[in-house]
């Protein structure tokens, strides 16, 4: 007669937790929301040629805005099957294509650059690929997690380094090449399956004579202190209420976010900006907030994750009701307004996917965010008639009211998960 008990292994790894958080860092920084660093592109296409319209730019920056919420689907749900390596590669093999494609296009020619930013989006999926090295980090979960989305934050300023010397097609070359790099990078050094934890579940079968009988079976172990009552099973955590209604908050509050990228230049034109200098400002802006992102991520750690969305969701509310300040306001207004949305954009993205971590644990985590981000990309697309709405009205203040009025419908749930997770912690 045999038994089985299951006991813990260590899994060997080529490389320390560090070097795994440098590569995963380095990775996103460069790859994962260069799309949102649109405007500095804008502008320079807008210099090659005075032909282009705003809608017609705006196509652009909404294909490859829509890659990176929903190829992110699709690169989550290839995390969870094929494994990290494989997926990231796949993620970064389409950067470097749409590099080479927004290098080589005109910038007449539609077809090619909206292929080229629906290509560089895709790089977001390497973003969930690697966000699972917080596994390493149990002590700080949340801080790693939001220091990777700052450095989702910091590849915003990508855009502005390609197109700093008026030469685009040198700058995206380059970029191609070092997305090339660090390909062979990622190839040597991610884990081929879908964890980066250290440990295993080894169920072995034991004789009645103490002697082992062998391994029996083999699982990953992807412990978790919080949001238990929302299952462990795939089926059960996205049945559960609080993933509804985190997927219900992100999914609205994309929209506005999307839309502040893909009107921000237009909007600081009619109140100036004739020259462009206020969109750089906007990409340094976007960029600098990245170094609070880890103090987030620790204030998430203390206080919990629904408290920080809701801040976050304030600070983006904020900013919009900024952009309805009068022009004679002065442009500091503008400012203020831009690092505020750096802010609530930064720790949005950053609770989303510290959330789906901390509360629902790493195991179903592609699938998980991918679900989400692909609801997202669907409803994000509303942007699109939002700009057209301001271009054809000559005055955006009804599209900033909607957004303003979409992000204050969704406190409510913050509040709710606040409340949630401060019983969970007076039970402990």
């Amino acid at each position: 007669m045999t038994t089985s008990t299951a006991r813990k292994l260590p899994e060997r790894r080529r490389f320390s937790r560090r070097a795994h958080f440098a590569l995963a860092f380095t990775a996103t920084s460069l790859v994962a929301g260069t799309v949102y660093g649109w405007p500095p592109l804008r502008r320079s296409l807008l210099r090659e040629t005075s032909a282009l319209g705003e809608k017609r730019l705006a196509a652009h920056f909404t294909a490859g805005s829509w890659s990176v919420q929903g190829g992110r689907f699709v690169a989550g749900w290839s995390r969870d099957k094929y494994g990290t390596r494989f997926t990231a590669c796949v993620c970064l093999g389409f950067v470097c294509l749409g590099a080479i494609a927004v290098a080589s296009a005109r910038a007449t020619d539609d077809a090619l650059l909206t292929c080229g930013m629906f290509a560089v989006g895709l790089g977001s999926g390497l973003q969930l690929c690697v966000q699972p090295v917080a596994a390493l980090f149990p002590e700080c979960k949340s801080t790693v997690m939001s220091a990777l989305s700052g450095a989702f934050q910091v590849s915003g300023l990508v855009f502005l380094a390609l197109t700093a010397g008026d030469e685009r097609k040198i700058g995206f070359y380059t970029f191609a090449g070092c997305v090339a790099v660090l390909l062979a990078l990622c190839f040597v050094m991610l884990p081929s399956g879908q964890t980066f934890v250290e440990t295993a579940v080894v169920e072995t079968t034991e004789s009645d004579d103490g002697e082992d009988g062998g391994i029996k079976r083999v699982s990953s172990l992807h412990e978790r202190t919080e949001g238990l009552a929302n299952g462990y099973t795939r089926a059960e955590q996205m049945r559960s209420a609080e993933y509804f209604g985190l997927v219900v908050w992100f999914t609205i509050v994309v929209c506005p976010l999307q839309f502040y990228i893909s009107a921000i230049g237009y909007q600081l034109e009619l109140k100036g900006d004739e020259k462009g200098e206020y969109s750089s400002i906007f990409a340094v802006a976007y960029g600098a907030v990245a170094i609070f992102a880890a103090f987030g991520g620790r204030v998430a750690d203390k206080i919990g994750c629904g408290a920080c969305q809701g801040l976050a969701t304030v600070f983006t509310a904020i900013s919009f009701g900024a952009l309805m300040v009068p022009k004679s306001a002065g442009m500091g207004v503008q400012v203020f307004g831009m690092f505020l949305y750096g802010f609530g954009r930064l720790f949005i993205f950053a609770m989303y996917f510290a959330n789906v971590g901390r509360r629902f644990g790493f195991e179903h985590y592609g699938t998980l965010c991918g679900v989400g981000l692909l609801i997202s990309a669907i409803w994000s697309l509303v942007q699109y008639p939002l700009l057209s709405w301001a271009v054809d009205t000559g005055s955006p203040n009804g599209s900033n009211a909607v957004c303003i009025s979409m992000l204050c419908l969704t406190l409510p749930y913050t509040i709710w998960l606040g409340k949630r997770e401060r019983i969970e912690r007076s039970k402990l």
